[in-house]
């Protein structure tokens, strides 16, 4: 590394550094205000109030640290212009080109590390304040136990699950309507109880009709095949956000609710925006490099960056509200706002740098 990205990579880190504690300080203490009084109303002791505040803290790195890195960003071009030390470069025949390549770069570094960051302590930080917050102060369970009025599509079955205890194995009111080719109904199975095991249904007492021939058939037990995991619907009705799941959890759930024929928009959005969120940090730089070019000042900048930051997340909200809805695709809800944002910061870039 050379001398010039040494002193730039020193001194973002101390910026950035700066930043990140007084946004993570000023962020931990409007949420303890907000929340202390449900606190200390549930009669959470001092461990419990200090346990969830560690395991936010995670979160709040994971969700402002895009934000965070550009100003850090801004505020080391500004001060270095002040300091003139732009122009000691310019006449060392070092272009505002070579820092900025710079600047790119690191960018894609910390974003690949704020990545496995979120998907490891920002995800289990997630399932413990919620865990902490459903269990303790609102004293009701985050995950859910059972499971009610349940379809899914299974090759020519189309199934409804009443009630389905997924933890005891167990379930109530099972029917299953089987499709002839032309779309007709073949025939219906009908059970009052049922037991879960993995890619299967073990069906007791069960009632075959069917309605072309008016047959009625009797079993004591029977034995039917599902692709779909139960458990998927579980993790999809229980009472944590999307987010707080790894991608890898999103991306099984996306695939066997997909076969199943449920609606996936709302989960694979919250899929395709575990990469797009951390990689507004290389967009938010291009935005930096971006506003420098045409901005010198530092409070200036700084105003216009936090302006632009709001706007920013509005497009990212408003896009990913839209592919929930299934009015656009997830892919284009979740990746709108960098595409929009980062495009536009190319675009000026590169004028600048051909005058």
């Amino acid at each position: 590394m050379s001398v010039l990205n040494k002193y730039l990579l020193r001194q973002n880190l101390f910026y950035t550094a700066v930043l990140l504690f007084s946004g993570t300080m000023v962020y931990l203490i409007v949420d303890f205000v907000g929340r202390m009084n449900a606190m200390v109303e549930a009669g959470l002791g001092m461990f419990q109030v200090l346990e969830y505040f560690a395991f936010k803290m995670p979160l709040i790195v994971s969700q402002t640290m895009p934000a965070i890195f550009m100003l850090g960003v801004m505020i080391q071009l500004a001060v270095m212009h002040r300091s003139n030390e732009l122009v000691a470069m310019e006449s060392s025949a070092i272009s505002f080109r070579k820092p900025a390549s710079f600047f790119l770069g690191y960018a894609l570094v910390v974003f690949l590390l704020l990545f496995v960051f979120s998907e490891t302590l920002g995800v289990r930080g997630e399932q413990v304040t919620r865990q902490i917050w459903n269990e303790e102060v609102r004293d009701r369970q985050a995950g859910v136990q059972g499971l009610e009025d349940v379809w899914f599509k299974d090759r020519d079955y189309m199934i409804h699950i009443q009630r389905a205890h997924i933890e005891d194995g167990r379930g109530e009111e099972f029917t299953a309507y089987k499709r002839s080719d032309p779309g007709r109904i073949q025939e219906i199975i009908k059970a009052p109880e049922f037991e879960i095991h993995k890619n299967r249904l073990i069906l007791s007492q069960v009632t075959v009709f069917k309605p072309h021939s008016l047959e009625r058939q009797n079993v004591q037990e029977m034995e039917l095949e599902v692709k779909i995991d139960l458990r998927s619907f579980a993790l999809v009705d229980a009472d944590l956000p999307y987010q707080a799941w790894s991608i890898f959890t999103l991306a099984g759930l996306v695939s066997q609710l997909r076969e199943s024929g449920a609606s996936v928009e709302k989960i694979a959005t919250a899929l395709h925006s575990k990469v797009a969120y951390p990689f507004a940090l290389v967009v938010m730089t291009l935005l930096a490099l971006a506003l420098f070019t045409r901005i010198r000042n530092i409070y200036a900048l700084v105003t216009l960056g936090l302006v632009i930051v709001f706007f920013y997340y509005t497009v990212y909200v408003f896009a990913g509200s839209y592919a929930e809805e299934g009015l656009v695709s997830p892919f284009i809800g979740a990746w709108t706002a960098n595409l929009f944002f980062g495009i536009l910061s190319l675009l000026q870039i590169f004028w600048v740098d051909r005058r």
